[in-house]
């Protein structure tokens, strides 16, 4: 390989490593990694809020904020936890497009510690990551004349962040 090959390809690799990360479009249908849902209702906001937040007592999560100036509502969890509605802190949010939805989960550790970590569509249907998403669509699926579709955000926080920094970050 001459000069000019290996400069072209030393050019390629520096393009790859350096592009910026793209995100996904939202799909119709969950793909791998994917952990944000999106959506599209005819509803009125306060009418959406109402209706997550009597969904979402109902089966035994635990409010947190509800805020229809900013279309804004939050679960937060309780250490130790009892129920998977426990061990899960939710974030539904307007945004122009409609309502964006995403959740974390908790592992509790010894000493009364926990661990959060993002609800995602990944692995066996009963790994933590996708039970958890799986609850995350349930609450989507509640909102009636609806449309769901499925993005992915990058999450700030991993297996090292404190449980009270991680749910204090929207992703």
């Amino acid at each position: 390989m001459g000069r000019s090959g290996v400069s072209f390809l030393l050019a390629l690799l520096l393009t790859a490593f350096t592009a910026p990360a793209q995100q996904p479009e939202a799909a119709l249908v969950p793909f791998a990694r994917a952990n944000v849902v999106l959506v599209q209702t005819t509803a009125p906001s306060d009418s959406v809020l109402q209706i997550l937040q009597h969904y979402l007592t109902e089966r035994g999560f635990l409010l947190d904020t509800v805020d229809a100036g900013q279309g804004l509502l939050t679960t937060t969890v309780a250490v130790p936890a009892r129920t998977l509605a426990q061990q899960m802190k939710i974030r539904a949010c307007q945004t122009p497009a409609g309502w964006r939805l995403t959740a974390l989960y908790t592992i509790e550790g010894p000493l009364s510690s926990a661990t959060g970590f993002p609800a995602q569509h990944l692995g066996l249907e009963s790994a933590p990551n996708k039970t958890a998403f799986r609850a995350l669509e349930d609450v989507a699926r509640a909102l009636p004349r609806s449309t769901l579709r499925y993005s992915r955000a990058k999450v700030r926080f991993g297996a090292l962040t404190k449980l009270e920094d991680a749910l204090k970050m929207p992703w």
